[in-house]
């Protein structure tokens, strides 16, 4: 049994030491911390998660992904939420024949709506230019997601395989895209994650994912994994 003189004198030091870490910019302080508990999280999943750890490349991934693990004539719909210039949006519109497949990139074109981390807004803008891709399989909704994906659902056939792409780095942008595109969510369709691992942001996309799974029991067989970030899985 501790004497209350003790115990009090342990409290008192408790009260000092966080009284002093209050200070501390607020927004800094938890931020570091909640990114270190991700980040542990994350670095524990990644050890054990069975899925391959062979294609680190970000282009040679797609490629790998559109022509090899898909067929190239598979008829999917392709979901990219964060687009920048169009580089691999452009991939899968050019490694997928099929004429009814359908590729949608969701992005403003100027740059990420707040910071991202160390990150800051306005970071990885197209100077609101959007991508010119010649195929007429493929469109861009451009603005803000939470403004562009809800009438859009509409027109996501879930007949077809849907891969979805999501690179909006952000917390709130990708858990919103994951809730919306929950209900058609089916056996065999794809998402690619692709800040998932990370050091110092991992309270962003891998906590968005998260979240989602603490909402939504969905059953999923990974495929990929990178240390650079990328995490791809297959609705089972």
């Amino acid at each position: 049994m501790i004497p209350e003189k003790i115990r009090q004198a342990l409290r008192n030091t408790c009260y000092f030491v966080f009284g002093n870490l209050t200070k501390i910019k607020t927004t800094f302080f938890s931020n570091t911390f909640i990114a270190t508990g991700y980040f542990l999280k994350s670095e524990a999943e990644y050890r054990k998660s069975p899925a391959i750890n062979k294609i680190c490349d970000r282009m040679k991934l797609h490629d790998h992904l559109a022509t090899t693990y898909l067929h190239p004539g598979d008829k999917i719909h392709y979901l990219e939420f964060g687009v920048l210039r169009g580089q691999i949006i452009s991939k899968w519109s050019a490694n997928n024949i099929n004429p009814e497949s359908k590729f949608t990139g969701f992005d403003t074109f100027t740059g990420l709506p707040e910071n991202w981390a160390n990150v800051k807004k306005g970071s990885f803008s197209n100077k609101g230019v959007i991508p010119q891709i010649d195929d007429d399989r493929t469109n861009f909704c451009v603005g803000l997601v939470q403004d562009t994906l809800p009438p859009y659902i509409k027109n996501i056939n879930p007949s077809y395989r849907i891969i979805s792409h999501l690179d909006f780095d952000l917390y709130n942008a990708t858990l919103f895209t994951l809730l919306s595109l929950q209900p058609l969510l089916k056996s065999g369709d794809l998402i690619i994650l692709d800040e998932y691992f990370s050091i110092s942001k991992n309270h962003y996309e891998y906590r968005a994912f998260a979240d989602f799974l603490s909402l939504y029991k969905i059953q999923y067989k990974p495929l990929y994994k990178c240390r650079s970030g990328h995490y791809v899985i297959e609705v089972i």
